[in-house]
């Protein structure tokens, strides 16, 4: 994404979101990676790090007890960046040969109870999968992707575990209504599962035991 979609799509997080925000390089849930200078839009600015501090959050994002869990990446991070408890990654536009093996690799990277990564395609990268995986070895052709069977059983008890978290919760205007309506039940489903995990939280007895239940749906899920 551009750099003004970047800004954009922060500002559009912190409105929903403000308690993910921070002007404190080592603190806030999100963060934009991406370079300026001094004659980029004001609001740009905030975003705009030297060297040291890119190094320093990309530091942040390796750690997989740091608050950060979102960053948005501007032409970054594709080379040399290694962060195995990365688990998800979003396209929005295309990549070819090492580029995308690179992205992709991002997050494919096994790390402690993570089997793989997951690629949120926007725009459809991997219809041209084949082409970049003809510029490596057999061995890793052969490492590419999993069993169809065991996708499906992988993907059955995920399923479960979310219906079960929204059970009672009505979501099905996310699977049937248009496009401006769905985004209104995400809204709403975030909204209901935030409110059960305080809840939860309100009742555990100890600052752990509310920790692990503000994020039992991202431990469990």
């Amino acid at each position: 994404m551009s750099p003004r979609i970047c800004v954009a799509l922060y500002k559009k997080i912190e409105e929903l979101r403000p308690d993910w925000h921070s002007e404190d390089d080592d603190k806030g849930m999100v963060k934009i990676v991406m370079t300026g200078s001094a004659s980029d839009p004001l609001d740009w600015q905030p975003h705009i790090r030297n060297k040291k501090r890119r190094d320093e959050m990309a530091n942040r994002a390796r750690n997989p007890d740091d608050p950060l869990k979102l960053v948005l990446v501007r032409d970054m991070w594709l080379p040399v960046f290694d962060a195995p408890c990365m688990h998800t990654i979003y396209t929005d536009k295309p990549m070819r040969g090492h580029n995308r093996m690179q992205a992709i690799a991002r997050v494919n990277r096994v790390f402690k109870y993570k089997p793989g990564g997951l690629v949120v395609d926007y725009i459809g990268i991997f219809h041209n999968l084949i082409k970049a995986l003809a510029e490596y070895s057999q061995s890793n052709r052969e490492r590419t992707g999993i069993d169809e069977e065991q996708a499906e059983a992988v993907l059955g008890e995920k399923l479960d575990i979310v219906r079960a978290k929204f059970y009672s919760h009505d979501y099905t205007k996310g699977i049937t209504v248009k496009p401006k309506d769905r985004l209104k039940a995400l809204a709403d489903a975030i909204d209901w599962i935030l409110k059960r995990q305080e809840e939860n939280a309100s009742k555990a007895t100890g600052d752990e035991a509310k920790k692990k239940e503000r994020q039992r749906f991202q431990l469990s899920a």
